[in-house]
């Protein structure tokens, strides 16, 4: 699959399974933004805080959220 417009962020939390919360990296503040979760699975071992976590820009003004959560690296894999 290719992604375009790919944004670094650090994941906070996931209120649902539809959405997460994370920080952007370099946008200057620590606010977090909502963004949309493609894959609505647990993920649990995955979404821990403060990990890695790459995001897809949507160029759709109409949506709820700028971002869709296409990745997030694993610590300690071996």
């Amino acid at each position: 699959m290719k992604y375009n417009r790919i944004v670094k962020g650090r994941f906070v939390d996931r209120p649902n399974r539809f959405v997460a919360h994370v920080t952007i990296d370099g946008a200057g503040e620590e606010v977090p933004e909502t963004v949309h979760v493609k894959n609505t699975g647990r993920c649990k071992e995955l979404l821990l805080p403060g990990a890695a976590v790459l995001l897809e820009e949507s160029d759709n003004p109409n949506r709820k959220t700028r971002y869709d959560l296409v990745s997030v690296w694993k610590e300690n894999l071996g």
